[in-house]
């Protein structure tokens, strides 16, 4: 299992967020699907070859929620502290 992060792309409103999580919930191989507000990021938990990234962003995108394609530089769960994000 893997976590996909995605940085959301302008305000998004809870009927939008609702819709997301049930979109990506109905792919096979999701299993979870948490959002934060600050800053407005998304966490999908997936099976590693169960969907790909452009899968969810598509799924996303026909819920009215915009996220920047590109992953994190964090993708893979690890973090230099670095860039403090």
């Amino acid at each position: 299992m893997k976590t996909e992060t995605f940085h959301i792309i302008g305000p998004v409103n809870a009927q939008a967020t609702e819709r997301a999580s049930a979109s990506l919930k109905a792919i096979p191989g999701v299993h979870e699907v948490s959002f934060l507000d600050a800053p407005a990021r998304l966490f999908a938990h997936v099976d590693d070859k169960a969907t790909t990234r452009p899968q969810l962003v598509s799924a996303l995108a026909e819920a009215g929620v915009l996220v920047e394609e590109k992953p994190s530089p964090h993708a893979n769960g690890s973090c230099c502290g670095g860039c403090g994000s």
